[in-house]
């Protein structure tokens, strides 16, 4: 089986107008921050100002991951205009085709991917250890 180069193309400017259609969309909900005047404008009780926080809370969160996701579709639609496309950004070596059938905008191979989450678990573990 021969990677499809076009069909990834084709696949990652798919998912790019699918996160930026989901972006605007958040954004279009939260514009702009709302300051603390503004937020306590109006009959409000505590629940209703709990609830409006957490939804504010998850929507940005989403919105940073979706953010997150789109910078790396679009990195491998680079890598693809580059040539560089299929290739390790760490080490070079060829990413598995079954790898980028199932993850298109996947920049590094499994073994150097598997060291960047397990450094930055130690790093999480390290964060969460200085904290008590």
């Amino acid at each position: 089986m021969t990677l499809d180069i076009q069909q990834m193309k084709a696949r990652l400017e798919e998912k790019q107008v699918e996160l930026q259609t989901q972006l605007s969309g958040l954004t279009e909900a939260y514009p702009a921050p709302v300051g603390p005047v503004e937020a306590s404008e109006g009959p409000q009780d505590f629940e209703e100002v709990a609830v409006d926080f957490l939804e504010t809370q998850h929507e940005q969160s989403i919105m940073v991951n979706e953010q997150a996701l789109l910078t790396e579709v679009q990195d491998a639609l680079k890598r693809i205009e580059q040539g560089t496309y299929g290739k390790c950004v760490i080490c070079g070596q060829e990413i598995p085709e079954k790898r980028l059938e199932a993850i298109p905008w996947a920049a590094r191979c499994v073994k150097d991917e598997e060291q960047l989450e397990q450094r930055n678990l130690s790093q999480e573990e390290l964060y969460n250890t200085n904290t008590y």
